[in-house]
This record gives C-alpha cells, structure tokens and sequence, in this order.
C-alpha cells in the first residue's frame, strides 16, 4: 500500500493470529493500525477493520493480492464520479507464487443478473463504500471460501457498481490457496448462497461441481478431464440441487451440453 500514488489512506491491518513477522513488520510503520484478534476467520477479520476504519471508501486486501500504485486513486475517482454507486470495480490479473503473470481475472461488465453464473469481480481489484458495507452486513461469517461472492450479491442488490478500464489488482494462485485447496468446501458453499439468493443453482456451477466431484481437480492449473462424463453427471446434479425447478434446469442443461461435451 506504500506504493499507491493516492495519498490519503488509512491503514487498517487485522491479524486474526499470524504464525509470521506481521505484527513486528507493521510495528516499523507508526501510521498503520494493527488490530491484533487471534482466532477471527477471514470473513471476521474483514468485517472488525472495516467497522474500525473512518474513511467512507474502503479497499480490502488480502495477504496473497497485490495492487497497481494507481488502484487506489482509480478507484476513488470513479466512485467520486458516480455518487449513487456502492462499489468500484477494475480489471485483474492471475500471478504465481513468484509473481509472474498466468493469466487475467474473468472480469465482466457490472450486470447483478450476471452474478448467478459466477464471480466476475476481483476483490483486492474493488473498493466500497463503507456505509454501504455496513448496511449490507459486511460478510458472512459463517462462510470461509466463497464469501466474496456472497457479498458481491447482496451488495449488489443496494445499488450499481461502477466499472473502470484497467489492470488493478493481481491475485495470487497457488495449490495451498484456499480456493483451490478447499475446491470441495468452495462449490458447497456456493450452493448454498445461489439457493438462499436466487432460489436455483445454474449449469455453470453444477458443471464445475460435477467435474470436481469426478476427478478432486484444482480446476485451475488442471482441465476437467472427462468432460463428457461431467455433462451426464451435471444433469443428475443439477437436478438434485434444482428439485424444484427441474424444467428450467433441463433446459438450462439442453442449451448447454453440446458446448462441454464436444471438449
């Protein structure tokens, strides 16, 4: 954060009980706030340096992420620019543990529909309005490898986010990352959002849960590797998870299958 061209920023770090330097680190810096909270999860972390924070914009970055030294700023901008939107968003990229760029964040236009078929936002590539956060009732606590999805939709459902051209953030992938390490947890916590949210759980999802569910895959550094056994087994998935609307997901799954299948 030393880095952002932006100069008016209030650090804020929450050490929910690091095994590193991070507090001696952050004692070498007397303009950061340490908030020491051992046993706090992410989600809890997130939300105690949010409420301790003073500034109404507020970007959170995580121990992996990284930002460009115009992100700050950028984001600030466009949130100045647009009054009534709660959220700033930018592009971003995928780094390795060394750093070295392995591709781009899938990031999307804002459309809140878009949001039943994935997570097109990158966090530590946004930033919010603290008040907003707040009113949506911060994270989830009760999840700890989807909550940024989660909390794209609710936020989503109080006002716009504003989209900026740009790279912003990078976001680090590794095997031992949590949503690649805890792909299992992460599917069964989706689930469990797109039906409290939205009442159904698309292809898109129940594909990559059902290729998960055959092979244990990262789904990141690995590619599906039965593609065409995930089709079958997506529609008995989807079915299950769609008891109650099994037309729709049928023709969810028709309109779909010939485009995995054919892999």
């Amino acid at each position: 954060m030393r880095a952002q061209t932006y100069g008016r920023i209030e650090h804020v770090v929450v050490d929910g009980g690091s095994r590193d330097e991070t507090l001696a680190i952050v004692a070498d810096f007397p303009a950061v706030r340490a908030i020491r909270a051992p046993g706090l999860g992410q989600s809890a972390s997130v939300n105690r340096g949010v409420a301790d924070a003073h500034g109404e914009i507020v970007v959170v970055l995580n121990a992996d992420d990284t930002l460009r030294p115009n992100a700050v700023a950028t984001l600030v901008e466009a949130l100045r620019e647009a009054p009534d939107a709660v959220a700033a968003y930018g592009d971003a990229i995928h780094i390795d543990e060394r750093g070295a760029q392995i591709g781009l964040y899938p990031t999307l236009p804002f459309d809140r529909a878009a949001l039943l078929e994935g997570c097109y936002i990158c966090q530590p590539a946004s930033a919010v309005r603290r008040s907003a956060f707040l009113a949506a009732g911060g994270l989830d606590v009760k999840l700890d490898v989807a909550l940024d999805y989660d909390f794209w939709i609710r936020l989503a459902r109080s006002g716009d986010f504003v989209r900026v051209d740009g790279v912003l953030a990078a976001s680090r992938m590794h095997l031992s990352n949590k949503t690649l390490a805890r792909r299992g947890d992460l599917y069964r916590e989706v689930v469990r959002i797109l039906r409290a949210q939205f009442g159904y759980v698309p292809y898109s999802w129940c594909y990559g849960y059902a290729n998960w569910l055959l092979d244990h895959g990262d789904q990141f550094f690995t590619p599906p590797r039965r593609p065409k056994t995930s089709v079958a087994l997506t529609l008995l998935l989807g079915l299950r998870l769609n008891a109650r609307q099994p037309l729709r997901f049928l023709r969810d799954w028709y309109g779909h299958r010939g485009l995995h299948a054919r892999r």
